[in-house]
Parts: structure tokens; C-alpha cells; sequence
């Protein structure tokens, strides 16, 4: 082992949090439970343990948002992890890393070029920036529904319509495993000095392994937000900021994470960075290899059940021209139309029928997520499940699936102005022509539909329908039967002609 590896097996936030926690210290801080002493069902039905190392910050454990010991050690031993110059702990959430990226790399009216099949933290992080979006329609899979990578021709075409852009951001990988060929990306953006933003919160497991693909640092990217809980092992809602390069200023990124991030980080969160990080620098590549090897056996079985077909490392091929460059293959993409069901359906039937949660149900499909914490035993069951619901359903009445031509609407307004304009809410029969003012969409994956700016058409209103009357969990900020547009009687675009978007 060298002297970088054993450096990666120390937790030192982590090994002080515990020191804290046994020293069993007399509490006249906050949280007002200290440390389990007041009893609630939280402790009762969960357990006491719990409570007893949910403390807050107190002297001694180093400070999330100016680290000189502990959180500072073990940030300085993720950024080598993670191939990164700088790395910042959060706890909440990749979504708080895009918004920091966004507010910490770019000020209002600044131009950014990105997919639009963005998160719903990236247009927050639009309305809360100022930011102009510069969107790229991704193809989308018309059996599957689902949106592809981004080329390089379609970069490189938006960047000349727009050579003051700032910033590209993009994702590395998709919310099914897609990903992009990153590092000419980067090699380009960079060529016209435009900062490289990566949302990869799905991929933070990949720079512990060459059979995944390549990782937003190893690429050349500027700045970018991953979900370690994701599929690395940390607590959920534990995030982390990495930064390389002299394109980024870190103290803009420290300014902006300050600014976005509870003043009162919860511990636990922290020390799972810490505890995950020290297991996938150490054994990342063994547990990878793990589990492509039961992604790769779940795959040979599902490919045998009637009526299931799965994306595998051919899809590259076919897909080709529509930006994929590579897949993670141990997100497992299952269509299931052919079991005459929609995607919804076999979702909800695995969890109320089988006991078996799957991450998520689409039109056409369902997605399955292999991580540090898989099983043989697991995806066995998940086997046996979908062969009994193969055979109970070979009577079904094929059902109307719709073959996904959606293209995505115009944006007339940046969504920083639309989300402040005065509102109407209206019939969602009655609204197309009208200007969103909210975002709709989804969920998971979280993709929007709609965002603030973007007029409402026929296509829009008819994939809403079609969602909630499937099944599917449409969010948004009006019920299901209404829509919040912007009410031009009391704002008149042409009034505010700095505030339009021309693309």
C-alpha cells in the first residue's frame, strides 16, 4: 500500500465526532433534545442511539463553513479521492451544489449553454442567479421516452450563436446512466475560455473505476456537484463540491456555499462523506467490479423473462448520433411494455405486491439501481418477481404506448423574471399560448416539462395529462388542473425588452 492509500484509510472528522460523542459531555447547547435525554417516538420506534450523536457544532469539531481541522482534513483527503483540487462537504443535497455552482460561476445576465433536460435545482439555480439559459434540445428516445447525451456539433453550434457564453453546464451522467463525450466537451469549451459546470450527481462513483465512464474531474471539468449517497454509500442528502483549475474562484464558491447551506450542518451527514469516501478510495474498484458483475447477471436473467427488454452496452451503438458516448452499467434500464404495462404500473406492483422498491417508474420503464449495497439475493428476488408478473399478465390488452416526439417549448423569458411576475392561474385546457410561470414536472426523474419563461403548448398540456391520468407523479406548484401563467394585463413583455431570451 503507498503512502496516498494509507492517508485514504483515515476518517478524521468521523474518528473526533465519536471522541465527542463518548466523552459524554454535559449539553447546554443546541439541539434542545441533548442528545436523546428528551424522549420522544423519534427514539422510541427508531432507536436512542439516534439522538445520541445528533449534536449541532460544538467546540472542538471544527466549523462546516470555515474548516481549519477535522472537516478540513477529511475534505482534503475526498478532493485527492476524487481527483479534485478543492472539495466542499454538503448536507444538502447535490441540489445545493448547483445552486452554488450556478451563484458562485455566473451573475445575472450571463449567458449559459446546457441540456434541457436539466434537474429542477438547475432552473432555481436560474431564477436565483439571473443567469440567461442557452438550451440544447436533446434527442429524445421515441420508444423509451427517455432524453440523450448532448454532441459536440450541438455545443460547439451554440457556442458560436453565443460567444459571449460563460458557462456550459452539463450531466455526467443522465438520470439512466447516459453520459456525453465530456472531455472533448471540456476540451472545447475550454478552447474559447468558458467554464465547464457538471451536475454528477449520479456519478460519484466514477472515477474508482476505468470501466465506468469517465469522471467530470479526469475529464478537465471546472467545477462540479456529486451525490455521494447516490451510489457511493454516504447518508442521503450528503453531497460534495469539487473544484480544479484556475477558471474557478474558490472564494465565490465559498461565499455562495455559506450563503445556501444550514448553519446548523447535521454531524451524521458529515461523517458519512467522510466514512464513504474512506471505502470507495480503498476498495472502489473491487466493489464497482461487484457490482457490474451483478448488474451483468440481472441483465442476462431479465433478457430471459417474456415481455422484458434491457438497455446494455449496444445501446451505445444505437444511439450513437444522439450524444451517447458511454453508459453506466450498473443503472439497469427495464422496459416493460411488453408485459402490456406501463412502467407506473410495474412499479407500484413490485412495492405493494413483492416488497421489492425500484428506483423509479416511467411510461416504459422501470430503473434499477446495483450499488455498494447490492445483493445477489436481492436481484434474485427482483427476478422472480417480474417472471411471476410476466406469466399473471399474458392475457393483457396491449396497451397504447406513445411514441415520444416531444420537443421542448420556447422560452420567451428568463425564469428569473418569470418567476416574479404577476400571475393568473388558469384551466390547464385553457393555457396553451400562455407564458409558465411555474416549473412542472415528473418526478422522478425530476426533468422538467415546463419551466418559468417557456410557452405552454399543445404537446406540454397533452404529456401533463397523459402523466397524471397513467399514474405518474406530476409535480408542481398549482393542482393538477390548473396552471400558473404570467397575467400580461398587469406586465407587458414588450415593456421589459432586456429580459427577453432570443434563441
Amino acid at each position: 500500500m503507498n503512502n496516498k492509500d494509507e492517508d485514504q484509510e483515515r476518517t478524521p472528522f468521523l474518528d473526533a465526532y465519536v471522541e465527542y460523542v463518548k466523552s459524554n459531555p454535559v449539553c447546554f447547547d443546541v439541539p434542545g433534545h441533548k442528545r436523546g435525554h428528551f424522549i420522544t417516538d423519534l427514539s422510541r420506534k427508531i432507536s436512542p442511539v439516534l439522538l445520541d450523536y445528533d449534536v449541532n457544532a460544538p467546540y472542538g469539531l471544527d466549523n462546516l463553513y470555515n474548516p481549519k481541522t477535522y472537516i478540513l482534513e477529511s475534505e482534503k483527503l475526498a478532493s485527492r479521492a476524487f481527483h479534485a483540487s478543492r472539495c466542499y462537504f454538503l448536507v444538502n443535497g447535490t441540489t445545493g451544489g448547483i445552486l452554488t455552482m450556478f451563484l458562485s460561476c455566473l451573475k445575472s445576465h450571463d449567458k449559459v449553454i446546457l441540456p434541457r433536460n436539466i434537474h429542477k435545482s438547475v432552473i432555481n439555480a436560474l431564477i436565483l442567479s439571473g443567469a440567461v439559459p442557452i438550451f440544447i434540445n436533446p434527442i429524445i428516445d421515441e420508444e423509451l421516452g427517455i432524453a440523450e447525451g448532448i454532441t459536440i456539433q450541438s455545443i460547439e453550434e451554440k457556442i458560436n450563436e453565443n460567444p459571449d457564453a460563460k458557462a456550459i453546464f452539463l450531466i455526467n451522467p443522465t438520470y439512466y446512466g447516459i453520459t456525453s463525450n465530456l472531455k472533448e466537451i471540456v476540451k472545447l469549451a475550454h478552447s474559447k475560455n468558458i467554464i465547464v459546470m457538471v451536475d454528477e450527481a449520479h456519478g460519484s462513483n466514477f472515477v474508482f473505476s476505468d470501466k465506468l465512464p469517465i469522471s467530470a474531474m479526469d475529464a478537465g471539468a471546472d467545477i462540479s456537484s456529486l451525490s455521494i449517497h447516490k451510489n457511493s454509500g454516504s447518508l442521503t442528502q450528503s453531497s460534495i463540491i469539487l473544484t480544479q483549475g484556475d477558471r474557478i474562484d474558490d472564494f465565490q464558491v465559498k461565499k455562495a456555499f455559506s450563503m445556501l447551506s444550514s448553519t446548523s450542518p447535521n454531524s451524521l451527514l458529515l461523517c458519512s462523506l467522510d466514512a464513504a469516501r474512506k471505502e470507495m478510495a480503498i476498495r472502489g474498484k473491487e466493489i464497482i467490479d461487484d457490482n457490474l458483475k451483478l448488474a451483468s447477471y440481472a441483465r442476462d436473467n431479465l433478457k430471459k423473462i417474456k415481455g422484458i427488454k434491457v438497455i446494455d452496452k449496444s445501446y451505445i451503438d444505437k444511439m450513437k448520433s444522439s450524444g451517447v458516448y458511454d453508459i453506466d452499467l450498473t443503472k439497469i434500464v427495464i422496459d416493460v411494455t411488453g408485459l402490456n404495462m406501463y412502467g407506473y404500473e410495474v412499479y407500484k406492483l413490485l412495492r405493494m405486491k413483492y416488497n421489492i422498491q425500484v428506483e423509479l417508474g416511467e411510461v416504459s420503464l422501470i430503473l434499477i439501481l446495483i450499488g455498494p449495497g447490492s445483493t445477489k439475493e436481492d436481484v434474485d428476488k427482483l427476478l422472480i418477481a417480474l417472471t411471476d408478473i410476466s406469466k399473471n399478465n399474458e392475457e393483457n390488452e396491449k396497451i397504447d404506448i406513445p411514441k415520444f416526439k416531444f420537443s421542448y417549448s420556447q422560452s420567451l423569458v428568463k425564469p428569473t423574471i418569470a418567476f416574479d411576475a404577476p400571475y393568473k392561474i388558469v384551466s390547464i385546457d385553457d393555457c396553451i399560448g400562455e407564458i409558465s410561470v411555474e416549473t412542472v414536472m415528473a418526478y422522478p426523474p425530476g426533468i422538467p416539462i415546463l419551466i418559468p419563461g417557456e410557452i405552454i403548448t399543445k404537446d406540454e398540456v397533452s404529456l401533463i395529462k397523459f402523466y397524471i391520468e397513467k399514474g405518474g407523479e406530476v409535480l408542481k406548484d398549482s393542482d393538477e388542473l390548473h396552471m400558473k401563467v404570467i397575467d400580461t394585463k398587469k406586465w407587458k413583455l414588450s415593456e421589459d425588452f432586456d429580459n427577453k431570451i432570443d434563441i
